[in-house]
């Protein structure tokens, strides 16, 4: 059940994630030009934009697929889950500690600066993706149908308060 959770709420918010720099040029290019400020040099910088999308993309696939696919894709995409959300966490880390002024552009058009929050975030999915991956691997995968229903509910749950994370955050914490 916990990976059906942790695969759920990965695979959303990087569906979202991907789809939300995707919508249109302007938020493309808009994603595009918010790299350097993470310092990723120049000459790099469409790279690595193009890299971003292309894997949030792939895994997203692979983890929604796998709801109906079963434990391959689940395996795939939780090993690439892990290693984005590794990624994202120090990079989203190393922008806020030197202080960058780097925009938050994870799910579409916010401007909000990186703050210690969106690293805790990124961190959180990293831990919830690597324990589906832990789960499918020691648990026997047999679970009573209403169970696994209410495991994605969970992970859908998940993906909406990790989307909306700043606008929460805002609420408890005030605004960065």
């Amino acid at each position: 059940m916990l990976t059906t959770t942790a695969v759920v709420l990965c695979g959303l918010v990087l569906a979202i994630s991907a789809v939300s720099k995707l919508r249109s040029k302007s938020d493309y290019a808009d994603f595009v030009a918010s790299v350097p400020a993470f310092g990723i040099p120049a000459r790099w910088t469409r790279l690595f934009a193009v890299l971003t999308v292309a894997a949030e993309s792939v895994t997203a696939a692979l983890l929604l697929a796998s709801v109906f696919a079963g434990y391959w894709p689940a395996v795939a995409g939780l090993v690439l889950a892990v290693g984005l959300f590794a990624v994202l966490t120090v990079v989203v880390w190393r922008a806020v500690s030197r202080r960058s002024g780097a925009v938050c552009r994870c799910f579409g058009r916010a401007r909000i600066t990186l703050a210690h929050r969106h690293v805790v975030r990124n961190a959180f999915l990293l831990a919830t993706a690597a324990l589906g991956l832990v789960a499918l691997s020691v648990v026997d995968g047999t679970a009573d149908p209403a169970a696994l229903w209410l495991a994605a509910a969970v992970g859908v749950v998940g993906a909406v308060l990790v989307v909306r994370f700043d606008d929460l955050a805002d609420l408890v914490a005030g605004p960065v």
